[in-house]
């Protein structure tokens, strides 16, 4: 017996089995025999013959709970139910520590029987005889993590398992699972960090902690998760082919995971594994191939039917078939593709969705019952929202489209490109302010939405919020800007500028847009314009120059060459812009501008008969034309005419009512001597544009001939206030504060007069007549010989002088005057 138990010891399980055979040849009642022998048999994997030994120990001791542990730890797979008698007469028989094995087993048996009170009961009495079996920790653990929900319960039960043996890796990764339950990833991601120090090349701990990762948001570090596992040489991970495709793929090694899948299928050619190695295919944008390996699933997948089974699987396949036909611009075979996917699979949206898709671009209305079908089994699908949306505002029908982009908003509510179409359809449907709500929502959630921020820009500067409007394209202008949008962008503000008057920084923005498009005439012609605005003619006529060299037929730039020309002043640029005037009605006849700016050059030369000619012809061209009755009424007022001016003007009246025009019949009313209707077209004038200060100016002027002296000096004020450097509005008002006896103010009114106008003699005659009422004789005189200074041979000035000299007692001087006066009356008489 001691020789059998020798050899078992030591594992010589023959020699042994030999020994104990002979023992119980020679004692068959000899229970230790029979259950060492059963042992050996177990351990060389002869279970029935070890079964029948440690029957017959037990039969032979029904005390021997060695016995009925080994008979249970046999029976564990087989016959579950005896092996928990065994266990549990085991048990009877020893509940000692050193019987503990057979509450750990039984414990192993509840588990598979799904009996998890019973088996953390048997857990619970191997730890209360041994605190130090971490399986136990593990098994409890486990049933309260995945089976019963007590996750913190779990959780302790893992940590004592740890504090026993800080190694255990099972135990870090099972706790970790726990808390990711309870939602604490920070803890769950530090155990499975533990796990991964003490097992580096574990592909599936790398797995865990990048799905961790990327739940906490932290999507670097999870994507570096899946580049550690790229370089990774796990034979477990190198045997999972698709697994390792996926990942490679996702580290856009597209070639390796081709390869990689490729080798898989040539041993393994399933539909499956082809339909993953075209979808990578697509994402390394070989098309060509991913149709091949898509065509190849659909015959192995027809290998056993002729044709394909209504499934998923197959409808799938054409699916991504016609997404590859799209990605070709093949919208007729891709339509046909979507048709078969939703032939084979009649409750799939993506493929509606997409057949909706490929209809819209081959321009047919039937797209509409595609999106509509795709939101009937998927209401919550975001895209074919937006592609109705996007449908109904290519037909114009701006109201349903954005009522979808609504809908797709309840879907996403932090979607850009919702916000922003949404915004751009209620721009077209001219409701700027609701647009202008919806774009800066858009540049809430991207502040680099350069899209976003331009069409805000127009929004802006449709609803007059110039100042917003800037600011927009300002920002647009720090970004980094395709060519294209900042040309726009530079083109818009220029335009904007010109809009507010400043045509300073509008000829900077055009300046900068030429860089961009040096072939375009029209910023040319929009550079010359800002340049004549800012009355600088020369740079003007540089800029139409560069126009008709660009485009020599453009009639505008002749229009706008001529008027910088006649902006000169001279003779010469008079007879220039002529040229320019003709050559434009050369190219039009017909055009308008042109020969209204013919009318007034030639009315500026004298020509007053062929500038009523022009006036006429713009006329007949154009009886609407207001402008023409305009230069025809100043040219009859010119050639004495007044009578036909009236009716010129009335004529354009009648067409629009403008401040200017009102005023330009005052001044007729006034020169036919009708001066009650002349103050009411001022009146008029000024009701219609309070900021028209010829209006104010003239009907002061009736004011002060009325010798309504204080509404004079009212409205000569109100003139000054809108043009403070217009000399005769200070001039009157001086002579009007000198018949109102406001001293001090007729004073600095005729200091204000000699500042803008030092070389008018009329001034300083004004001035004069000022100090001779206040007997200021000497200042008087001095003023009047500073205006003979300036206007010699006029006698009525002569005349003043002599009188003001005879008050200071320069008799001999105010008789050489008198003398002066009579000589240049005299000659004015005769004449």
């Amino acid at each position: 017996m001691k020789h059998g138990i020798y050899f078992f010891d030591r594992s010589v399980l023959t020699a042994a089995i030999q020994d104990f055979t002979a023992v119980i040849k020679e004692d068959p009642s000899n229970a230790q025999a029979r259950l060492y022998r059963g042992r050996a048999y177990a351990k060389q994997q002869q279970y029935r013959n070890a079964i029948q030994d440690l029957a017959a120990a037990v039969h032979l001791d029904p005390s021997c709970w060695l016995a009925f542990y080994y008979r249970g730890c046999i029976l564990r797979q087989i016959d579950p139910k005896r092996a928990v008698q065994d266990f549990s007469v085991s048990v009877l028989i020893n509940d000692t520590q050193e019987n503990f094995c057979s509450f750990l087993h039984r414990g192993i048996v509840y588990s598979e029987q799904c009996q998890w009170s019973l088996a953390i009961c048997d857990f619970e009495s191997v730890l209360a005889l041994d605190s130090s079996v971490i399986f136990a920790y593990l098994n409890i653990g486990l049933i309260l993590l995945l089976h019963l929900d007590q996750y913190y319960e779990a959780i302790r039960q893992f940590t004592n398992a740890i504090e026993i043996d800080p190694l255990n890796v099972q135990a870090y990764v099972c706790r970790a699972q726990a808390y990711h339950k309870i939602h604490n990833l920070p803890n769950a991601v530090k155990d499975i960090n533990r796990a991964i120090h003490l097992y580096p090349n574990k592909s599936q701990l790398c797995i865990l902690r990048g799905q961790y990762l990327m739940e906490l948001k932290k999507y670097e570090l999870a994507s570096l998760c899946i580049h550690q596992l790229a370089e990774m040489d796990e034979e477990s991970f190198m045997a999972q082919p698709v697994q390792q495709a996926l990942i490679q793929s996702f580290c856009q090694n597209h070639n390796k995971a081709i390869e990689c899948l490729r080798e898989a299928t040539a041993t393994q050619p399933e539909p499956s594994m082809f339909v993953i190695l075209g979808k990578i295919q697509m994402k390394a944008k070989k098309t060509k191939d991913a149709l091949r390996s898509f065509k190849k699933a659909m015959k192995l997948l027809m290998a056993s039917a002729k044709i394909l089974p209504n499934t998923f699987e197959a409808a799938e396949m054409y699916y991504l078939t016609g997404l590859c036909y799209m990605e070709q611009k093949s919208l007729l075979r891709a339509r046909d593709a979507f048709s078969m996917a939703v032939r084979l699979h009649s409750s799939y949206p993506d493929a509606f969705y997409q057949r909706g898709l490929c209809r819209m671009q081959l321009r047919q209305a039937k797209c509409i019952r595609d999106f509509n079908r795709a939101l009937a089994l998927c209401p919550s699908h975001f895209q074919a929202y937006m592609s109705r949306a996007a449908y109904y505002g290519s037909k114009g029908r701006y109201s349903k489209a954005i009522l979808n982009c609504n809908e797709a908003i309840k879907i996403l509510p932090n979607s850009v490109r919702a916000y922003f179409y949404r915004g751009t359809l209620k721009y077209q449907n001219k409701t700027f302010r609701a647009a202008i709500e919806d774009l800066s929502k858009s540049i809430d959630l991207n502040k680099t939405s350069i899209l976003a921020y331009y069409n805000r820009a127009i929004c802006y500067h449709q609803i007059k919020d110039f100042r917003k409007a800037l600011k927009d394209y300002g920002i647009l202008l720090l970004l980094e800007l395709s060519k294209e949008i900042d040309f726009k962008v530079l083109i818009n503000r220029g335009l904007l500028y010109m809009e507010l008057g400043d045509y300073a920084n509008a000829c900077e923005d055009f300046k900068e847009a030429t860089l961009l498009n040096p072939d375009d005439s029209q910023i040319f012609q929009a550079i010359g314009i800002c340049y004549h605005r800012l009355h600088e003619f020369e740079e003007a006529v540089r800029s139409f120059d560069q126009v008709l060299k660009l485009d020599p037929v453009s009639v505008d730039a002749y229009v706008g060459r001529g008027n910088s020309y006649m902006e000169n002043g001279h003779e010469a640029g008079c007879k220039q812009a002529q040229k320019d005037f003709l050559r434009a009605i050369h190219l039009n006849p017909k055009c308008i501008k042109a020969r209204i700016c013919l009318g007034y050059n030639l009315q500026a030369l004298g020509k007053l008969q062929r500038a009523w000619r022009q006036f006429t012809v713009a006329i007949c061209i154009d009886p609407k034309c207001h402008a023409a009755y305009d230069g025809r009424a100043s040219v009859c007022l010119q050639m004495g005419e007044t009578f036909a001016a009236f009716q010129d003007t009335n004529a354009a009246l009648k067409l629009t009512t403008t401040a200017p025009l009102l005023t330009n019949r005052g001044v007729i009313n006034q020169l036919m001597g009708y001066l009650p209707c002349a103050m009411k077209d001022y009146q008029q004038a000024i009701s219609v544009d309070p900021n028209y200060a010829l209006a104010y100016f003239n009907a002061a002027n009736i004011y002060f001939h009325n010798r309504q002296f204080s509404q004079a000096y009212c409205y000569y004020s109100k003139v000054l206030q809108l043009d403070p450097r217009n000399e005769s509005a200070v001039m009157n008002r001086a002579i009007t504060n000198t018949l109102l006896n406001n001293i001090e103010e007729a004073k600095e009114d005729f200091e204000k007069a000699i500042c803008l106008c030092p070389f008018s003699a009329a001034v300083y005659f004004n001035r004069a007549n000022f100090y001779n009422g206040l007997k200021q004789y000497e200042l008087a005189e001095k003023d009047i010989s500073t205006a003979l200074s300036i206007q010699p041979n006029d006698a009525l000035m002569y005349k003043f002088r002599a009188d003001i000299r005879g008050k200071l007692g320069f008799n001999k001087e105010a008789v050489e005057d008198y003398k002066q006066a009579i000589s240049i009356q005299e000659q004015i008489d005769s004449m």
